[in-house]
C-alpha cells in the first residue's frame, strides 16, 4: 500500500514536471513570435503608408494564430502521452508488487 502510494506521487510528480516544461516552451515560443508595441509603432513611423503596416500586423497575426494552433496540438498530444505514461506507470507498479508476493511466497 505504502509503495502504491509512493508510484502514484512519483506519477503525478513526473506529469506535473511534463507539463510545466511544455508550457514554459508554449509561452516562449508564442512570446517570442508576438510584435511589441515598440515594433509596431516604429513600423508605422518608419516604413511608410499604414496599408502596408496593416497587411505586415495581419500576416503576423496570422502566422501567430497558426502557431498557436500548432503548439495547442502539440500541448493536447502531450498531455495524451503523459496520460499514457501514468497508466503505465501505475500498472508497472502493480506488476512489480505482483512479482514481490510471489517471491515472498
Amino acid at each position: 500500500m505504502n509503495e502504491t502510494i509512493i508510484h502514484l506521487w512519483q506519477s503525478v510528480a513526473t506529469t506535473c514536471i511534463g507539463i510545466i516544461v511544455t508550457m514554459m516552451g508554449f509561452w516562449i515560443a508564442i512570446g517570442k513570435n508576438m510584435a511589441t508595441k515598440a515594433e509596431v509603432l516604429s513600423m508605422i513611423e518608419t516604413q511608410g503608408p499604414y496599408l502596408l503596416d496593416r497587411q505586415f500586423i495581419f500576416e503576423r497575426l496570422s502566422v501567430n494564430k497558426e502557431t498557436q494552433a500548432s503548439f495547442a496540438l502539440s500541448l493536447e498530444r502531450n498531455s495524451d502521452v503523459m496520460a499514457e505514461l501514468k497508466i503505465q506507470i501505475v500498472m508497472l507498479g502493480k506488476t512489480l508488487e505482483a512479482l514481490e508476493s510471489r517471491i515472498e511466497k
